[in-house]
């Protein structure tokens, strides 16, 4: 790999040779960047090459005439970049023997930016080596002080986030920088407070070791921009507000919400401490007009919770909440189960299949998708585990806890749709309180998949043409009056209380028994995601490859098929239809496509409903973004009803085809009970 390493300095030429010469020794750089910040005099380039033991075409000398501080320097210096990668150093820093070999290990690797721990100076006069005990604890806790490289999970990336925000531990993709546009910003201080959060935001693969590369000098005197504390120190709220303006402006970014505002308060709180006295209230009326403008107020209302403290500035002694030290993330549990309890027609049985044929794979990778209370049907979910009687669950979490260990995974999957299917009824918060009790130091997390509304209905519909759904009944529902779409939406709303087609009311119904950290609640549509569809973007979320390809695991039935499994339960018991189900779907009884049929009379919605579910949409918008962990944007995407032909519906079968079905009805019945079941 080709390095380039850019050094911004000002009216400091002894450091700056002495960096280089270090340089020189390693011999790690590609080529080097100097980039003088107006500094009087003006550092030469002529006696550089000679005094340092560098040829003169592996430098390159910059200057800006007017000082615009470190960022605008690097930035200035980033377009010059010819390289592969690039890194940044300060003139008074120095890098150590084991940065060489950190490139060794990065060569051929595949990441946005690498980041490495480092020696801070101040250590030093405690007779102690490696970094502050703040940054170190957020290593420990990201699990990435262990083994000279490792691949930053998205959890992990929580935690290293709130690292003090330094530009010269890492090593960066040049072409990443400049395909997100990002750079320092400039101003004289905290101009590498953008750099470093604007990288965890846009970074889809994140490296980071454990070998100590760099030391970092901190001087005691106010020469250095690091402990200056005149008016300059309030250009933080300029870098503050740009991170919290990309934060805000993308779902995907929000997970960081919570990292980032954590550290902007703890980083204003020691700005506080250090500021000059007459700037205390000044830089306290802008920190109160910060929290106010950019901290969400779902956020503020979580923060608070965490601490009970009033998220609120005073003049006097700044009481902001979270300022008395930047909030560091917990560690996550070595000891994971994540209970997917999937909502029907969500993807959920290709999620199942997926995990049951990748099995073996996945424990290699600590992660159990266990046999023990798991169907052994095609569906392979954990049905039996969610029927099961509460007085039985200690034993059957007993055997599946003990099949994980057995195979030495620390993660666990159940997955089954019952539980939400039948939620009031099921067994989910009983299994959730007896995990809770029986394995204390198990982690709990639960994940549930939503969809479109206009999707999800007719799906649901469909489905419970083909086999029941929601506990609503089908020997009423067949027997009282002719089926429809409509009369199903009627009786799931009459028995569950809140329409079919109420995304929130489902959140609810796992927002009032979960907590936030436990409850992760999803969008299935890939405009939502980052990855590629909801299987990709659930094995990310486990830390698992995601697969090749994903492929439908449920048989799509044709709308006529559909239409004939409708009308055959108008004719028969279900004991009758149940036998009769398997030889309709593969008999032709009345034509072999759909032909022109695109939306039928009884299983698609009509204007009406396309309608109503259009305004329980934008009624549920804002909170429904809210309270999930993905984007909404395809989950809430608005179906056109501008036209009725939109939503026009036509009957796929004709008389025949019922006289054919009645038909079909009585040969197969007559050859149990010997007699007509049915008037042709």
């Amino acid at each position: 790999m080709t390095l380039t390493v850019i050094i911004p300095v000002h009216n400091d030429e002894i450091h700056l040779h002495r960096l280089l010469r270090h340089m020189r020794q390693l011999n790690f750089a590609s080529h080097v960047i100097i980039c003088d910040d107006g500094s009087e005099p003006a550092v030469a380039f002529d006696p550089l090459p000679t005094a340092v033991g560098l040829p003169p075409e592996q430098i390159t000398l910059l200057r800006q005439e007017i000082p615009g501080g470190a960022g605008a320097a690097r930035n200035l210096a980033l377009q010059h970049v010819a390289t592969d990668h690039v890194m940044f150093l300060d003139a008074d820093d120095l890098p150590l023997r084991e940065l060489p070999d950190l490139l060794r290990d990065l060569v051929g690797k595949t990441f946005d930016f690498c980041i490495f721990q480092h020696h801070d100076s101040r250590r030093s006069t405690e007779g102690k080596w490696g970094q502050m005990p703040s940054d170190q604890h957020l290593w420990h806790a990201a699990a990435a002080d262990v083994g000279s490289l490792s691949v930053v999970s998205s959890t992990a990336a929580l935690n290293l986030c709130q690292t003090a925000n330094y530009p010269w531990n890492k090593i960066y993709r040049t072409d990443f920088l400049r395909e997100h546009d990002i750079q320092c910003t400039e101003i004289m201080v905290h101009n590498d407070i953008e750099l470093h959060w604007r990288s965890f935001l846009n970074a889809r693969t994140i490296l980071a070791s454990d070998r100590v590369g760099v030391v970092h000098y901190v001087a005691s005197d106010q020469n250095r921009l690091t402990n200056r504390n005149g008016p300059e120190r309030l250009q933080v709220f300029t870098a503050l507000s740009r991170v919290s303006a990309k934060i805000r402006s993308s779902e995907k970014h929000r997970p960081f919400a919570i990292p980032y505002y954590r550290f902007a308060t703890g980083l204003l709180h020691w700005i506080n401490g250090s500021i000059r006295t007459d700037l205390q209230p000044e830089f306290a009326r802008q920190t109160r007009d910060f929290i106010q403008a950019e901290v969400p107020t779902d956020i503020q209302a979580m923060m608070t919770k965490d601490q009970d403290t009033p998220l609120e500035p005073s003049v006097g002694d700044l009481s902001v909440r979270s300022m008395v030290s930047p909030v560091i993330l917990e560690k996550r549990p070595e000891q994971q189960v994540w209970l997917h309890v999937g909502l029907p027609k969500c993807g959920s049985t290709t999620l199942q299949q997926h995990m049951s044929k990748s099995a073996e794979l996945h424990q290699t990778q600590g992660v159990c998708y266990p046999q023990s209370w798991r169907a052994p049907d095609g569906y392979r979910n954990h049905l039996p585990l969610a029927k099961l009687a509460p007085e039985s669950l200690p034993q059957a979490l007993d055997e599946i806890i003990s099949e994980a260990l057995n195979r030495q995974c620390s993660r666990i999957v159940l997955s089954c749709e019952h539980w939400t299917n039948a939620f009031s009824s099921s067994n989910l918060l009983r299994l959730h309180a007896t995990l809770r009790a029986q394995f204390p130091d198990w982690q709990v997390r639960v994940v549930a998949y939503f969809r479109n509304p206009y999707d999800f209905v007719e799906s649901s519909y469909a489905q419970y043409v083909r086999a029941g759904l929601f506990q609503i009944s089908r020997r009423r529902f067949y027997a009282d009056g002719a089926p429809s779409i409509e009369k199903f939406l009627a009786c799931f709303e009459d028995s569950w209380g809140f329409p079919l087609y109420s995304n929130l009311q489902f959140a609810r119904l796992l927002t009032e028994h979960f907590t936030s950290e436990e409850l992760l609640l999803r969008s299935i549509s890939p405009q939502d995601l980052a990855e590629p569809d909801m299987l990709a973007d659930f094995c990310r979320l486990l830390e698992l490859p995601a697969p090749e390809t994903t492929q439908r695991s449920n048989q799509r039935v044709s709308i006529r098929k559909l239409a004939e499994l409708e009308y055959v339960q108008t004719l028969t018991d279900l004991e009758g239809f149940a036998r009769l189900r398997p030889m309709l779907l593969q008999t032709n009884v009345t034509g072999s496509a759909d032909l022109d049929i695109l939306r039928s009379s009884t299983l698609h919605i009509d204007l009406e409903t396309a309608e109503a579910i259009t305004q329980q949409i934008e009624k549920e918008r804002a909170e429904l973004r809210k309270i999930f962990s993905t984007g909404i944007k395809g989950l809430c995407e608005i179906r056109s009803t501008t036209s009725p032909s939109g939503w026009v519906r036509s009957d796929p079968l004709s008389e025949n085809d019922r006289i054919a079905l009645r038909a079909f009805v009585n040969s197969q019945m007559c050859s149990k009970s010997k007699k007509p079941t049915v008037d042709l």
